[in-house]
């Protein structure tokens, strides 16, 4: 698996800032490049996404490593390809630290 991983994609992280006037405000920063095997959903995950019209998820496919250890849905995206992602599920692959798949659905901007 780790000989497909060819796709550079940027993890960012989410966090608050204050503006002058003291008012919450989300803003992202680059967390983590790396390679990424990358895949469109196929078969019964295809057809389960196109129910609720989510045609554009893709399935990331990393090596583990402490930087994303803590990766969450909540607080995390995929830049690929000059899109962004949300991340919908993170899986620890048989909780064997070595590869981390990651679902994403392409934000609507």
């Amino acid at each position: 698996m780790i000989e497909l991983m060819r796709e550079r994609i940027m993890i960012q992280k989410s966090s608050t800032k204050k503006d002058g006037t003291g008012n919450h405000t989300l803003v992202w920063s680059d967390h983590y490049k790396c390679y990424s095997y990358v895949n469109n959903l196929s078969g019964k995950e295809y057809w389960e996404a196109k129910q609720v019209n989510a045609e554009t998820e893709l399935d990331f496919v990393i090596r583990y490593c402490s930087e994303i250890s803590a990766l969450d849905a909540e607080h995390f995206r995929i830049l690929f390809r000059g899109n962004i992602y949300n991340i919908t599920f993170v899986d620890n692959v048989q909780y064997k630290n070595k590869t981390v798949k990651i679902r994403a659905a392409l934000a609507k901007r």
